[in-house]
């Protein structure tokens, strides 16, 4: 029952994930760039965790002093230009495209690991890279020049902000055992908003302007798909163990195609739908091979 519980609450944490992709496209509808958007979801997201941990468990807003210079590069590239990456791949593509271009960062890490570490590349981490790279390509719709010539900059935004994903999760599995999750996201997202506040107050007349809705699609994206999302992963994670949770995470990209379609209309050829289940296929297996 447990193991259950634990499985539903990783299903809902990757549809609650899904949507940010989707409230950021329509936030996008009210002319607000991704880089301001950014700034103030980070400033939100950070005000609405602080406080609780302010008050109730001090002890995961201390961090030592040796420390500083890895916040410090978390907070920047790690986080503030990871997102505005994901973002701008979410205005110049698709939602759907922008968290399936995402959802490469296993792919990086196990380059990472076979070309820095030496780690073997087994028959099944080679079919599995293959796989979710062929998928990719049918998704992004490489046999359209003209389609792709047209997005390669939301593409490569999308790719940057997988390999900079990719960066966290490698940086980051050190410090877990030092440092909460809870922790990482604070000082990340409250040095990102710090490091983009010059950005809210060069915008300061605009935003000041922005309409009631568009508030309430930034509060959405800071709140309830990053903090809720995660906090939902969190809990599964007590009852499922992590490598099974990556796997069933994956079930994120295709709620974003999902919700796309209802929500935005997007429409993806027959090709571009294999290439997203044939990449994610790629992706699971990766994730397979790290559990065994």
């Amino acid at each position: 029952m447990e193991r259950t519980r634990g499985y539903i609450a990783i299903a809902l944490a990757a549809t609650v994930w899904s949507t940010m992709g989707i409230f950021g496209k329509l936030a996008f509808e009210y002319g607000i760039d991704p880089v301001t958007l950014i700034a103030l979801r980070l400033v939100f997201s950070f005000t609405a965790l602080f406080v609780p941990l302010m008050i109730f468990r001090r002890d995961l807003i201390r961090i030592r002093r040796e420390d500083v210079l890895f916040f410090l590069f978390l907070g920047i590239f790690l986080t503030a230009l990871q997102r505005i990456a994901y973002f701008y791949s979410v205005d110049l593509t698709s939602p759907t495209i922008a968290t399936l271009l995402i959802y490469l960062y296993p792919v990086y890490v196990t380059i990472y690991a076979s070309l820095k570490i030496k780690e073997k590349v087994t028959p099944l981490t080679l079919a599995a890279l293959i796989l979710s790279f062929l998928g990719i390509a049918l998704v992004v719709k490489v046999y359209d020049a003209d389609y792709t010539s047209a997005n390669a900059v939301g593409i490569l935004c999308g790719l940057l902000s997988g390999l900079g994903f990719a960066t966290y999760f490698t940086l980051t599995k050190k410090l877990r055992s030092s440092y909460t999750n809870w922790t990482l996201i604070l000082f990340g997202d409250g040095i990102g908003a710090l490091v983009l506040s010059p950005v809210i107050l060069i915008s300061w007349a605009e935003i000041t302007n922005y309409p009631f809705r568009l508030w309430m699609l930034i509060v959405a994206i800071a709140i309830f798909s990053s903090l809720v999302g995660y906090l939902l992963y969190s809990y599964a994670l007590k009852y499922v163990e992590a490598s099974k949770g990556s796997i069933l995470s994956t079930l994120e990209p295709l709620s974003v195609a999902f919700l796309s379609a209802i929500i935005l209309h997007e429409r993806l050829e027959l090709a571009q739908i294999a290439g997203m289940f044939i990449s994610l296929s790629g992706i699971a297996m990766l994730f397979y091979k790290e559990r065994k």
